[in-house]
This record gives C-alpha cells, sequence and structure tokens, in this order.
C-alpha cells in the first residue's frame, strides 16, 4: 500500500513499495491530474524510470509479447497475447488470454478475470507492474519520492535497498521457475588513487562514467544498482555461468578499454568482477549469493585486478 502525508518530512520510507516508476508512454512532467476514473499502470521490475506516468484511459488494453499489443513486453517467457486489462462499472480487470505461463495478481496465478485495487501487483514473465487508482497517490509527489528512494543521484544506478528488495523477489521468483540467476559484484580498482591524486570532484566524474557505462551495457532486464562507494552490483536474471561471464567481461572490457574523460584529462580506470550463480534446487537467500559474489570479486582483486572470477 502507498503511504502519502501532508508533506515529505513526515513521509514514511518502510511504508512505501520500492519500484521503479516507467511511463509505458510517455507524457511530459507537468501532464494534469487525473479524473477520479481513470487509472495508471506503474511498472516496478525491471526497472525503466523516465517521467510522466502511463494512464489507462482504453476499455481494452492488450499486454503481451507481439508488438501488435497495447503494451509489447520482449520476453521469451510473455506470450505473444498475454493478458488484457479491461475496463468496467467497478474498475478494471484483468484477464488471461491463455498465456503459457499464466498471469499473477498480488503473486497469485488468476484462472478468471480478477478486478484490480489499487495497489494489487501484476506479475507477467519478467515484468512486474502496480496498478494504481487515480485517487490513491499524486502523480508528482509519488515521482519525486520514488526517485529520490530508489535511484543513486550521483551514478544514475539504482540504490542498495531497491537491489535488496529485488534480489528478494528475484530469487523466489528463480527457485519457483527452476531457472538460475546470477549476481555480479564489481568495484573499481584503485579508486581511492584518483580520489587521492585528483580530488573527490574527479572521483564522482569517474563514478558517474562508470554507472553509464557499465548501464549501456546491461540487456533490458539487468539490474545495476550502487552498493556503496566505488562498489557496484548487477543482478541478472536467467542468467546461468556462462552468460554471466560474458556478461561481466563485456562490462570490464566497456570500462577498460576507452579511458574516462575528466575535468583532469583522460584517466585509464578498470574495474575487478566477482559473480556467483544461484542453483534454484539449492537456494540461497539475499545475503549468501551476494557473499559468494564478493567472495570471488576478493579472488578478481587478488589475482591482478581487471579480470572476472566466477
Amino acid at each position: 500500500m502507498i503511504h502519502t502525508t501532508d508533506s515529505p518530512s513526515e513521509f514514511d520510507p518502510s511504508l512505501t513499495p520500492i519500484v521503479s516508476e516507467a511511463t509505458l508512454r510517455q507524457q511530459p512532467t507537468d501532464v494534469p491530474a487525473a479524473t477520479d476514473n481513470e487509472c495508471c499502470l506503474v511498472q516496478i521490475y525491471p526497472p525503466d524510470v523516465i517521467d510522466g506516468m502511463r494512464l489507462l484511459e482504453e476499455d481494452e488494453f492488450t499486454i503481451g509479447r507481439s508488438f501488435q499489443s497495447d503494451l509489447p513486453l520482449v520476453d521469451n517467457s510473455v506470450s505473444r497475447q498475454h493478458a488484457m486489462l479491461i475496463s468496467g462499472v467497478d474498475g478494471y480487470r484483468i484477464r488471461d488470454l491463455g498465456s503459457t505461463n499464466g498471469t499473477l495478481v498480488n503473486e497469485t496465478l488468476i484462472d478468471e478475470d480478477c478486478l484490480l485495487r489499487s495497489g494489487d501487483t501484476v506479475h507477467i514473465g519478467s515484468f512486474l507492474f502496480r496498478f494504481l487508482s487515480a485517487d490513491s497517490v499524486e502523480t508528482q509527489y509519488y515521482e519525486t519520492i520514488y526517485k529520490a528512494m530508489t535511484r543513486d543521484a550521483l551514478t544514475g544506478t539504482m540504490n542498495k535497498r531497491y537491489l535488496m528488495e529485488a534480489m528478494g523477489r528475484e530469487i523466489s521468483r528463480a527457485c519457483r521457475a527452476e531457472m538460475s540467476m546470477s549476481v555480479v559484484m564489481l568495484d573499481i580498482d584503485h579508486f581511492k588513487l584518483v580520489n587521492d591524486s585528483h580530488g573527490h570532484l574527479v572521483g564522482d566524474e569517474v563514478l558517474h562514467t562508470f554507472g553509464q557505462r557499465v548501464g549501456e551495457n546491461c540487456r533490458t532486464d539487468d539490474l545495476l544498482a550502487r552498493f556503496g562507494g566505488e562498489e557496484f552490483c548487477m543482478l541478472l536474471a536467467a542468467t546461468d555461468r556462462e552468460a554471466a561471464m560474458v556478461m561481466a567481461e563485456r562490462c570490464r572490457h566497456a570500462v577498460a578499454d576507452v579511458p574516462f574523460e575528466t575535468s583532469a584529462g583522460p584517466l585509464p580506470v578498470t574495474a575487478s568482477f566477482g559473480f556467483a550463480v544461484l542453483d534454484p534446487k539449492h537456494p540461497q537467500d539475499s545475503t549468501e549469493i551476494l557473499a559468494a559474489a564478493d567472495k570471488q570479486l576478493y579472488e578478481a582483486k587478488n589475482g591482478g585486478r581487471n579480470r572476472v572470477c566466477g
């Protein structure tokens, strides 16, 4: 349930869902307030943050892998015509269209039309959405709080709090579907020397560029978060060891192959990567898989840095 108050100082983050608010069709930030009968759909996962909010105004709204859907989702676990939202006198109902993997509302598989209430989650493939009625939240206030709660302002990546929420959810999903997932810990090599030699402002420039370069090499459903300081973490859904190694190497090259442009001139920057893969038959919790990935990161550092271990 979304918790709203009269002023930001009274906001209680523990009562707020950690969501990645994506507009499914972009609108200007100063979009007029929705009318009482308009609802909106907010993407929680994978993260994809842009301004505005998607208002649902159609009587029928289709979701599926087909690009002819009102909301196309590029995900092999989504059927071509997966689900439909249908407007009625009592609000929006969601109907599964005979999809292969089903549609979940509040993590429960539906077998008939289901009336959506404000705050309900809709799980389709690897995508997770939250359904909101127009009178449940002030759009601009919600966007402001959301961005402050989920994004690292310096690097543009998600923050640690969002990462931990998403990781717990992804571990549960991977175990249910008996699919592997990988966690990658990455750390900028010799970052203290950058700060000591060129100052913290240049260090901030390096962090910002690092987040951009790694983020640009992430896939649509990957999650990149700043874990703390110069350490970052990637959550790779449906990714086995071989694919995780390929992904980490791609990001390593993106960092190391071209010097970083800074106010102190071009700087060579490298990073070390360590990853761990979840075995759904022997599941680990978030703390355990992070520890396993961190151990591999330690091996990469000890092995000479600018390398991937896992």
